[in-house]
This record gives structure tokens, C-alpha cells and sequence, in this order.
């Protein structure tokens, strides 16, 4: 998509790992023991899960790429001295809500506690964006944008970064703004596309940040601000996108020179 460009679209991947531990946010807890028992797995389990699936909501809407979101989850298992097959299977007996099965189909997308199967993924994502599960529908809408487990349709890509942002998804409202940006299944507007990356950056999300920044330096859907413009690769910086670390450095060099 953008000169940045990481599958799925510009977030960075190498600060995963460092921000890990800003993202998490559920607290450390015996591990659970079901002496055998299901049910007690079942029902001391459901409010771990919960709390992940929550944290994976929280951190797909803040702009995290699917590796890094990866990443995050499954470090959480780690910590908190659980089995990735033990969540794995959990998740696969508690089909009962579209977040549920978002996060199998998350799962399945990245091997987590299962082989990968990138169709059955985005298959569960399908099901629970027809739900009109707002994550789901952005999760959707990357898929199609880059064919990843389905083919690559653009048209559906759009129709579905919409539906995500109406819904209310900060990620994909994020999304939808390249889309105009690029032109993809839609017309090129960089106007709409400027006003989207504000929205979606205003609500935190790092990949918006670093877009957002972009525009003010290069004055593309609006006033060219190289002050605004620190201002939002400094953001994007702190809340862990190293893709703002760069130019932020150059224009920091830039106006001290010009001063």
C-alpha cells in the first residue's frame, strides 16, 4: 500500500516483541487445574479467555499487525503457565460468541495451538463479521486486501473496511483511509482519506499515527505542518511504531538546521 508498506498494511513488525509488555494488560493468576474434571477446565478457563480475547480486540484497534498481535497472545500463554493447545481447544467447544470465534479464527491464522490453516481462519473471520463483529470485519477486509487465505478482491476489501468503521472500528477506519488514499475498490481521495487517519489516530491507533504524519509532512489532504507532523511520528514512536523512528529523526534534524 503506502511507501511503508508490512502485510497486513503499514505497522511495524520489529516493535512487536518491546511493546509486548505496554499492550498486556491481564494480571498474573494461578495457572488453572481441572484435576480431571471439565467442567471446572471449562468454567475456570472462560474468564482467561475472555481477558485475552478482550486484550486482542484492544490491541487489533491500537494498529498491531497480525505477527505482533501474534506475538503478544502468545507470550500471554506463556506467562501464565498455560498450553497454547489448552486455549486452542477451549476456544473450539465455545463457539457461542462472534469474539470467540474471531479469536479461533485468529488461531487457526497464525498456528497458534493448531497447525496454520490461513482458509479456516479467514472462514471463522467471514462468520463472525457477518455477525457484524467489528474486528472481524476489519480482520475480513485485510484478507481480501492482500488475499491472505481467500482471494485478493479489493472491491470486498473496501466494502468491508466500511462496515468495519461504521460499526465503529478504529482499525478500520484506518484501513478504509488507504483505501481512498490508493484508490482501492473505491476512488482515489486523499482528503477523506487525510480525515480518516486524524479519526483513527486520534483514538491511538499507531498505524493512523504514523499515516497521519505522513500527511502533515508531505501536505497530502491538507496543509503541509511539519510541526504536526513531529507531533504525530512522535506518537507513532511512543506507542511502539518504529516505522515513525526515522523520519521523525530526519525532521527533527531538518528544523534545528532551520532554525
Amino acid at each position: 500500500m503506502a511507501s511503508t508498506l508490512h502485510v497486513p498494511r503499514p505497522r511495524s513488525v520489529a516493535s512487536s516483541v518491546k511493546s509486548v509488555k505496554s499492550a498486556r494488560s491481564i494480571r498474573s493468576t494461578s495457572p488453572t487445574s481441572s484435576n480431571g474434571n471439565n467442567k471446572d477446565e471449562k468454567d475456570a478457563l472462560r474468564p482467561y479467555v475472555d481477558a485475552i480475547a478482550k486484550m486482542f480486540i484492544r490491541i487489533r484497534e491500537k494498529g498491531y499487525n497480525f505477527s505482533a498481535v501474534s506475538d503478544i497472545i502468545e507470550e500471554e500463554i506463556r506467562l501464565q503457565k498455560h498450553e497454547e493447545t489448552q486455549i486452542f481447544s477451549w476456544l473450539s467447544k465455545n463457539q457461542n460468541s462472534a469474539q470467540n470465534t474471531t479469536l479461533l479464527g485468529f488461531f487457526y491464522f497464525q498456528g497458534t495451538g493448531t497447525p496454520i490453516d490461513k482458509r479456516k481462519g479467514f472462514s471463522l473471520f467471514l462468520t463472525a463479521a457477518k455477525m457484524d463483529f467489528f474486528v472481524a470485519q476489519d480482520l475480513v477486509a485485510d484478507c481480501y486486501g492482500f488475499g491472505l487465505g481467500t482471494s485478493k478482491n479489493e472491491d470486498l476489501s473496501f466494502m468491508w473496511y466500511q462496515k468495519a468503521s461504521l460499526n465503529g472500528s478504529v482499525d478500520g477506519q484506518f484501513g478504509l483511509g488507504y483505501c481512498y488514499e490508493a484508490g482501492i475498490g473505491t476512488s482515489k481521495s486523499i482528503s477523506k482519506a487525510f480525515q480518516l487517519y486524524r479519526r483513527s489516530a486520534k483514538k491511538e491507533n499507531r498505524s493512523a499515527m504514523f499515516m497521519l504524519a505522513q500527511c502533515y509532512e508531505r501536505g497530502m489532504g491538507t496543509t503541509k505542518d511539519l510541526e504536526q507532523a513531529i507531533h504525530w511520528y512522535r506518537k507513532a514512536k511512543e506507542s511502539g511504531n518504529s516505522d515513525a523512528e526515522e523520519p521523525l529523526a530526519e525532521l527533527l534534524l531538518q528544523t534545528t538546521n532551520s532554525d
